[in-house]
């Protein structure tokens, strides 16, 4: 039998096939790159918590790298992969619990259409939270995290505008008082967590101080106090939590 001359060419892949195979290497690359981003993410968070519960326990003495390190089971190396120094793990602890904290209260305060209304609950209830879990006000404190840059900082300072806006509030400089808010706050918070003799008188008292020093009526300081005390009472009263307490552990 005759052999053919014909020799076989090899057809070249179609298009359809070819933007499989692309497509195939693109989901496989997209999957490895989110796999990266959602290991370093837990890392991080990991530091964070580690953080976190160390600063929470050890509060006379000034933790040390090694005291994150271990109790985040990581290496000292791996540390140094996502902070330069402690401080700045510790910065980064600080803002992220106060943005949790902002997050647990929007279901509160963002509902409240008047900038008052909106300062008088939001400055009483950090008190309320400090009272609650003396634990997480004693992290929050020893922070630099009270800082107008950061989200509380932006709220505050945008209800305050609103507020003079709205001329319930007299001040000529909106940066300055929202400084002064951000430190009575943060002084507030390490007495209540400390203890006082009459937290409800104290924290009347503190409101009614922080609405005249802002420039607003008597009348509306005694308005504030009055609503930022109905508005909490569901909280105060254990009927509604907001939060889970911080643990050491």
């Amino acid at each position: 039998m005759a052999r053919s001359n014909k020799r076989l060419v090899e057809q070249p892949p179609s298009p359809a096939s070819h933007f499989a195979v692309q497509a195939s290497d693109g989901v496989a690359l997209d999957h490895r790159v989110e796999t990266a981003r959602r290991r370093r993410e837990e890392m991080r968070a990991r530091i964070l918590a580690a953080t976190q519960r160390v600063m929470v326990r050890i509060r006379d003495d000034a933790p040390v790298i090694e005291d994150v390190v271990r109790e985040a089971k990581i290496s000292r190396g791996t540390f140094y992969t996502y902070f330069d120094s402690l401080d700045k793990a510790c910065l980064a602890a600080g803002l992220q619990a106060q943005d949790q904290m902002m997050r647990d209260i929007d279901q509160l305060h963002s509902c409240l259409k008047e900038p008052w209304a909106r300062a008088a609950v939001g400055f009483r209830v950090f008190m309320v939270r400090a009272w609650q879990d003396p634990l997480w006000a004693s992290f929050v404190v020893r922070l630099d995290t009270w800082q107008c840059e950061s989200r509380l900082g932006k709220s505050i300072l945008r209800d305050l505008e609103d507020g003079k806006a709205a001329g319930y509030f007299h001040f000529q400089d909106a940066i300055a008082a929202t400084e002064f808010v951000l430190g009575a706050s943060a002084n507030t918070v390490q007495a209540c967590r400390r203890g006082v003799a009459d937290l409800q008188r104290y924290m009347e008292t503190a409101q009614h101080m922080l609405f005249l020093s802002l420039g607003a009526s008597a009348e509306l300081a005694d308005r504030a106090v009055a609503f930022s005390q109905k508005h909490l009472e569901a909280w105060e009263s254990g009927e509604l939590q907001a939060w889970l307490p911080l643990k050491a552990d």
